[in-house]
């Protein structure tokens, strides 16, 4: 799904229209794209549809410019509001406002897929901080009973930690397919920093520096 990830990188028209350099490979074909946009938080994504492979994808924009890290760098948290035994859980602040500011327009357009594809799978992808906007818009729209976790699946490509150590357990304990695919080198993984208590959650697909690909656990 790198292509997808990399797709929400470029304009708005291309996308619509499916004709951007990363719309190609597994992800030609697609079709009915519909484009996410919140301005006032810098942040946007995308809805598309594959009925080759039946998937409904939807994918979010990573880090773009200087106003996205002023977002990256807050250190703050948000309380993800989780049932015992997680209800200290939190999320990374800067994300999640990132995340809310799409959330609507991600919920409509997902709503409006199901609706027409109801048998497809739901996948979630993102690059950098836009895998840490999938997680997060995708853990919303199953709390709030839009999607189910067991037809849902993430990938995720140089995500930075998302939440603090008991979002990822809760995360974890969830039956959707989440799959954080990292390579050697990358900086943005270990970043918020686990001494201000933030964790990643499973599964890791590390490509380490021979480029061999390890499966870890966390």
């Amino acid at each position: 799904f790198m292509s997808y990830a990399g797709a929400a990188y470029c304009s708005p028209n291309s996308i619509i229209n499916w004709n951007c350099a990363n719309c190609k490979g597994y992800a030609s074909g697609s079709t009915n794209s519909v484009y996410l946009s919140a301005p006032a938080a810098n942040a946007a994504g995308y809805l598309t549809v594959n009925n080759k492979n039946k998937q409904i994808v939807i994918a979010y924009r990573g880090t773009k410019d200087i106003f996205n890290w002023l977002y990256n760098i807050i250190v703050l948290y948000y309380p993800a509001r989780l049932p015992y035994p997680y209800l200290g859980a939190q999320i990374h602040f800067g994300f999640y406002t990132m995340a809310n500011a799409l959330y609507e327009q991600s919920k409509t357009a997902v709503q409006n897929a199901i609706n027409q594809h109801p048998n497809y799978q739901l996948v979630f992808v993102g690059h950098s901080l836009g895998g840490a906007i999938a997680e997060i818009v995708a853990f919303k729209l199953a709390q709030d009973n839009v999607i189910n976790w067991i037809n849902t699946s993430v990938y995720t490509y140089g995500q930075p930690r998302t939440g603090d150590l008991q979002f990822a357990q809760y995360v974890n304990s969830k039956p959707w397919t989440f799959t954080r695919a990292t390579s050697y080198g990358d900086i943005v993984l270990n970043l918020p920093p686990t001494a201000l208590g933030y964790a990643h959650n499973q599964y890791n697909m590390f490509i380490n520096k021979n480029g061999k690909v390890v499966k870890c656990s966390t």
